[in-house]
């Protein structure tokens, strides 16, 4: 079997819809009908702050029940988020409902913590499409929950993925103004080093390829191993084991359990190490623009004629010269010293165009164009043309 192709945004996209409900909503959401029609979603750091203190000073009541009363946004068409009496009021009520009955409503919640986990694996795939930058664009280069118009959701707090899909925009759009600063650097060098910042912009330019296809292996690797064309890796870590690993309802629940109390906050240290990931290369990006900007900078000091080299020819030297590039007509010539292409054709244009002789002739006693009237008699007929079908 060959090499598998190349992915594109259209193929990728139905693989990001939970990455972009969590960014753009916070969280993700499911309906469950028990008596009246209920709305849960999937819980973030700031519920899991709530329900460990909540469990401190309840530690009678089933965690169990504080996370389902938690996972409850929307009661018979009713937003609860900003209610602070909500949860403990729920609490209660589930406690009087059938085993059964919460173990299938904890099975859901634990089905809306399994997609916020696997949605982690690919916020950096998504990172890399064109179609987040627009989103982080269009929401005024922030968090976007405060646009999407759902009362009380702003009291939610960030999760996970929010922070860091921010994250990176926040790096990226660091990165591309040094980008901007460095290319107007190079503008203003390419006037006394035209060569040296040609080469030096080759070389940007093949680090970006790069850059490009280490983005698009990324988000290749990321469809196909969710396709379940390519095997996943193992975890590196037993932090990733436990978030991207989870087989049985058991581990997820105590994986969940965990969560909750606080005891390992994994979810932080994936966070904490994408974010030491995005600094470092921005960091290495960063320091390697500012030695070619120092290198630019030492070879500027050094003046135009050690970038371009200006030679002087004696007369004899110069005779040679024009001997050995043939005799033509009498004007001005042009020798190249290997000078800027835009420079070139400023001299082709304007300098280098060899003169006839009898451009002028007496005429009056003034000297004017030779074979043209004189100037007082061509503009003497001339009338203002108020309209296109006059001729002057």
């Amino acid at each position: 079997m060959g090499p598998l192709p190349q992915t594109t945004l259209e193929q990728r996209q139905p693989l990001y819809e939970d990455i972009e409900t969590l960014i753009a909503t916070g969280f993700l959401s499911h309906p469950v009908t028990l008596h009246v029609p209920l709305v849960l979603r999937s819980l973030g750091p700031g519920d899991t702050f709530l329900m460990k203190a909540r469990l401190e000073a309840d530690k009678a009541t089933d965690w169990r029940l504080w996370v389902l009363a938690s996972s409850v946004w929307m009661v018979d068409g009713i937003s609860l988020l900003g209610e602070p009496h909500a949860v403990p009021a729920l609490v209660k009520v589930f406690r009087r409902l059938p085993q059964r009955t919460r173990e299938i409503l904890f099975s859901l919640v634990l089905g809306l913590f399994a997609r916020q986990n696997r949605a982690i694996e690919g916020v950096e795939a998504y990172c890399y499409e064109p179609l987040s930058r627009f989103q982080w664009r269009s929401a005024g280069n922030q968090l976007a929950t405060g646009h999407i118009g759902i009362p009380g959701i702003e009291q939610i707090g960030s999760n996970h993925i929010q922070r860091m899909w921010a994250f990176y925009n926040e790096v990226e759009d660091r990165r591309e103004r040094d980008e901007a600063f460095w290319d107007g650097m190079k503008l203003v060098a390419s006037a006394s080093a035209p060569k040296g910042i040609s080469k030096i912009d080759q070389r940007d330019k093949q680090l970006w390829q790069t850059e490009k296809g280490r983005r698009q292996s990324v988000q290749d690797k990321f469809y196909y191993t969710r396709m379940g064309m390519i095997p996943k890796e193992g975890p590196k870590t037993p932090d990733a084991a436990r978030i991207g690993g989870v087989k049985s309802v058991d581990d997820l629940a105590e994986e969940m359990r965990r969560w909750v109390a606080g005891e390992e906050d994994q979810h932080d240290k994936i966070v904490s190490e994408y974010k030491r990931k995005v600094v470092e290369k921005y960091e290495r990006e960063k320091a390697a623009r500012e030695r070619k900007a120092e290198q630019l900078r030492q070879q500027l000091e050094l003046g135009p004629d050690r970038v371009s080299p200006l030679v002087g020819y004696s007369q004899a030297q110069l005779a040679q010269i024009l001997r050995d590039r043939g005799v033509g007509t009498p004007g001005v010539r042009r020798i190249s010293l290997g000078v800027a292409e835009r420079r070139e054709y400023l001299y082709t244009k304007y300098l280098e165009k060899e003169p006839a002789a009898g451009l002028l002739q007496e005429q009056d006693g003034r000297l004017v164009p030779a074979g043209k009237k004189d100037l007082t008699e061509r503009i003497a007929g001339r009338r203002v043309a108020f309209d296109s079908k006059l001729e002057e």
